[in-house]
């Protein structure tokens, strides 16, 4: 019998009930930084020349995706998004129009 200790990644990796994917790529700054949205935690990922470069925990710092989404548009922009605020922008986006 082997025992292992359950920490907050083992428990919610085995039990999660939240349908959406594990990670999800938000968007490519204007700089080439991959911004990866990590569900699990609520955090998020810089990742620059194949290296994570920062993580921010959303939730220590009582701010959502949307919030992040909106800091980075305002800093760099998105030269490329996967993920927006609203269902408007999106669409937008996928018509050939400028999300804002």
């Amino acid at each position: 019998m082997s025992i292992h200790t359950q920490t907050y990644e083992t428990v919610s990796a085995r039990g999660r009930t939240d349908p959406r994917p594990d990670y999800i790529l938000v968007g490519v700054d204007t700089d080439g930084a991959h911004h990866v949205y990590r569900t699990i935690d609520e955090s998020v990922h810089v990742i620059d020349s194949h290296e994570r470069t920062y993580r921010y925990d959303l939730e220590a710092l009582e701010k959502t995706i949307n919030d992040w989404i909106a800091y980075i548009t305002t800093r760099r922009g998105f030269a490329t998004q996967h993920l927006y605020t609203t269902l408007a922008d999106s669409l937008t986006d996928a018509i050939g129009g400028v999300a804002q």
